[in-house]
């Protein structure tokens, strides 16, 4: 088999024929590929391609296979074309190395690697250690290696590569030049895979190798060349060595100008680096010269609807609002939020998950920023702006996930339901194949990814029958304005960074009844004034005073959170009266005020599952008696009751007490009022047992239980808004970080005790992640008796921790904590909110109410200020 052709040829013409040698080759069809072999060869001779020796190669394999051995080693060397000295191992190397371009092609470089071993192992036995056979396997092997973030490994592999052709051929020949630029090609590309995960000295350092190679074999005019300067300069900037990021930025684009023109589209993208290298180091009116020029460039070669148009139209937004241009910045940031908006509606809809993810994650910075424009320039336009971007990225992959599901769940057709379910399913395979060590699984994960991205792929080309599931992730100021009444207000907060102040800006945009647009306020916060905020006024003073005017005649009050505030329970800090704000008003805290204008469908079911009393220090016997009997222990979908168990005291994580009291009278206070309740509790509140629940309708879920979050540090930059990051696993591993212990979670954390959990068994850590892949359709309320249940990382979208787990599963309100919270206050204030709950209140009344009898009875706000309510609304 020949290998494939990466572009490694200087004529697209040469390529073609080449490749259609290459398919004639492989269909044993020598003779046929002969010819298109000697025309690639010759334009590549003609055009003195460094490269050529694929084409060469060709052509003398073609003899050697019809059996004229003097005609191939006349062609190329006698030792390259080593005849075959073991038939069984050749079929064998041959078989596999068919099989490696579908395995790359589909992303399992894994498969791809253990196939490759063997390769490696044949072709040694058959042409030596350092035949360019065994060469070209390490050229494979260093590729799967990079792709699988081995970069190390990669590494080592093209230096093995490389160490074989320069031993073999003369220096200059084509071979040899050709094994240097393949090497410098690798390199370059090792240099940007550790640039994206931050490793920028590293980068640096491989792609100085790839640039002093690429200068040496292609010269100080190639683009290849001007590519390694490129990349050079975007390592040097991302650690602040932004002189040289210029230096460098500006010989890579005179290069590109003399080799590709001053209307190539990489020439406009060479423009734009070194726009924002100028930027970064102030000087602004260069900025926007080359941006500009690169704008102009991309209207004769895109639509100025393409998303790259936007982008880079965001960007010039930024150098004008620096420069102190306001109008000019303002008009472009609004007409980037128009195309913006329009373009991820009409691409959203042919989209996966992770495509969405990754597609927003090169926008959604930009959006964070908007309120900024508002914050500098003051007017209608940009006051709309502000509320109307909040709207519509707070939530928005999440959003759209959502508005498919419930398009699926509409229709008559099962075709849909039946694959979305399978690919829910096969999400939920694959977590627990991460969960195992690569060397016990028995599939392969990787390609187990593919076929769900596939599947997803397929649901989406056939869900647009469905109908637009856009339209509700499009809401704007006025939608959200017809469903409020008049002694109502919505608030919209919003926070950036400003790079004049070097602190966190903290805005809100308010809306009532008969406003003509939003209005704009600039509020005191800083998130260094965080001390006693709820025995004094100060932080009421700089988040809700500014607000005083526009609350006059509110009762009701909707807001939405952002950055610190998600952290804060902003709604029971004191006035200088020491009142209360959720007393002074009916206070709603939403993840987005576009819930005030989406229908809310109620569960009509009274059924209910509480867990609490959990036991969570398992020994052997538990771990087998789950595996024994779990069938037949499971809360199923009847919501039958669990046996009791006796409950200690165990070592690790501790048995609440509380949280068994709290559990057995929520059970009996709501089972009086005729709810089919279920309770998980002792060794029984298992896991297993929990994920049961998934697709029962239930309306109420109540889960008392140790709370776990691990947060990933990452001190904000002033120049975030210019990146573009990879988000494609972003929100899966924030879920990963945080989750609730359910039973035996003390032993699978414990590295001696952990073997023994049987296989198949869950271990009783339950992250976020995996409840984001359960069906809780139809969950009215869940609430979440732990620790910290409300913290996660904060980002652009809300917080993805529980609370995005559950939003993602279905759930409507959520009742969660944020801070380690008392046992026994805990137990009181949820105990009063059922028994207010149940007697008719609304969530919101049962809740406030039950916060009142709490903080009457314990002064300390640490106890009865921990917990709120999120999307409490009826």
């Amino acid at each position: 088999m020949l290998m494939p052709l990466f572009g490694y040829s200087q004529s697209p013409q040469s390529d073609e024929y080449y490749n259609r040698g290459v398919k004639l080759y492989n269909e044993g069809k020598f003779k046929d590929a002969i010819p298109f072999f000697e025309k690639s060869d010759s334009i590549d001779k003609a055009e003195a391609c460094p490269r050529s020796y694929y084409s060469t190669h060709g052509l003398a394999s073609c003899y050697y296979k019809l059996g004229d051995e003097t005609k191939a080693a006349e062609i190329y060397p006698d030792k390259y074309l080593t005849p075959v000295v073991d038939r069984r191992l050749t079929v064998e190397s041959d078989s596999l190395a068919d099989q490696l371009d579908a395995l790359t092609d589909a992303g399992d470089y894994k498969t791809a690697i253990t196939y490759l071993y063997r390769i490696l192992e044949i072709e040694k036995i058959v042409a030596g250690d350092e035949h360019p056979w065994v060469a070209n396997d390490y050229d494979w092997l260093s590729y799967c290696m990079m792709h699988t973030n081995k970069y190390a490994e990669s590494e080592k592999y093209i230096n093995l590569y490389k160490d074989i052709y320069l031993k073999t051929y003369k220096v200059g020949s084509p071979q040899y030049n050709n094994a240097l630029t393949r090497y410098a090609s690798r390199m370059h590309s090792l240099a940007y895979y550790n640039g994206k995960i931050g490793n920028y000295t590293e980068a640096i350092r491989l792609g100085t190798q790839a640039m002093e190679i690429r200068r040496k074999v292609l010269g100080e005019e190639h683009p290849d060349y001007a590519s390694s300067l490129g990349g050079l300069a975007s390592y040097n900037s991302s650690i602040g060595n932004y002189t040289e990021a210029i230096r460098l930025g500006t010989q890579a684009l005179e290069i590109f100008k003399k080799v590709l023109g001053e209307e190539h589209p990489v020439y406009a993208q060479s423009l734009s680096n070194l726009a924002s290298y100028n930027f970064l180091i102030g000087n602004y009116t260069e900025a926007i010269r080359l941006c500009t020029q690169a704008l102009e460039i991309q209207k004769k070669t895109l639509d100025e609807e393409h998303p790259d148009y936007a982008g880079r139209l965001g960007l010039l937004s930024f150098y004008y609002y620096y420069s102190g241009d306001y109008a000019k910045s303002s008009d472009c940031i609004n007409r980037y939020y128009s195309i913006t908006k329009r373009n991820i509606r009409r691409y959203f809809s042919t989209m996966t998950h992770s495509e969405r993810s990754l597609f927003w994650g090169k926008y959604d910075k930009v959006f964070q920023y908007m309120p900024m424009f508002a914050y500098k320039y003051a007017d209608r336009t940009n006051y709309e702006l502000a509320y109307n971007s909040q709207l519509f990225a707070k939530g928005l992959t999440l959003n759209a996930e959502l508005e498919i599901q419930k398009l699926i769940e509409q229709s008559t057709d099962t075709t849909f339901a039946n694959r979305y379910y399978k690919i829910r399913n096969l999400r939920t395979t694959l977590d627990r194949l991460y969960e195992i060590e690569p060397s016990k699984r028995q599939m392969d994960a990787d390609s187990l990814a593919k076929v769900i991205e596939k599947e997803e792929q397929l649901l989406v080309e056939s869900s647009k029958e469905l109908g637009d599931y856009t339209k509700n992730i499009s809401i704007e100021w006025q939608d959200v304005q017809k469903n409020l009444k008049r002694n109502d207000i919505a608030i919209e907060f919003a926070n950036f960074y400003d790079r004049d102040t070097r602190q966190q800006v903290y805005v809100a945009s308010v809306l009532k009844k008969g406003m003509k647009y939003p209005d704009f306020v600039k509020l005191d916060f800083s998130e260094t004034d965080l001390s006693n905020c709820y025995t004094n006024s100060n932080l009421y003073n700089a988040i809700w005073k500014p607000l005083e005017k526009y609350l006059k005649g509110v009762e009701n009050v909707y807001f939405a959170p952002s950055g610190k505030f998600h952290t804060i329970a902003i709604e029971y800090l004191p006035d200088d009266s020491g009142d209360i704000f959720a007393q002074k008003y009916n206070a709603y805290r939403l993840s987005s005020t576009r819930e005030l204008a989406l229908p809310h469908i109620i569960n009509p079911n009274k059924n209910a599952a509480v867990y609490g009393g959990l036991v969570y220090d398992f020994g052997r016997g538990d771990w087998q008696d789950l595996l024994d009997y779990q069938d037949e222990i499971a809360m199923e979908t009847s919501f039958r009751d669990l046996p009791d168990v006796s409950e200690s005291l165990r070592a690790g994580i501790t048995f609440l007490q509380g949280a068994k009291s709290e559990s057995d009278e929520i059970v009996n206070i709501l089972r009086n009022n005729k709810y089919l309740v279920s309770q998980g509790t002792g060794v029984l509140g298992t896991e297993t047992n929990f994920k049961k629940l998934s697709g029962s309708g239930v309306k109420i879920l109540h889960i008392a239980t140790h709370g776990f979050y691990e947060p990933e540090n990452k001190e904000q930059k002033t120049t975030d808004f210019l990146m573009t990051n990879d988000k494609s696993n972003k929100e899966d591993n924030s879920l990963s970080r945080s989750g609730l212990f359910l039973a035996g979670a003390s032993s699978a954390l414990d590295p001696d005790k952990r073997k023994d959990i049987p296989e198949g068994v869950d271990d009783g850590i339950l992250t976020a992640k995996e409840i984001s892949r359960l069906d809780f359709k139809g969950l009215d309320l869940v609430v979440l008796s732990a620790c910290q249940t409300g913290l996660g990382e904060v980002t652009s979208e809300g917080v993805f921790g529980l609370q995005r787990g559950f939003k993602k599963a279905g759930a409507q309100t959520i009742v969660m904590s944020l801070w380690s919270v008392d046992d026994n206050a805990t137990k009181d204030l949820m105990t009063e909110f059922y028994k207010n709950l149940v007697s008719g209140k609304t969530k919101r009344e049962a809740f406030i109410s039950a916060q009142d009898f709490l903080r009457n009875k314990y002064q300390d706000p640490r106890k009865w200020a921990a917990f709120v309510m999120v999307d409490g609304i009826e």
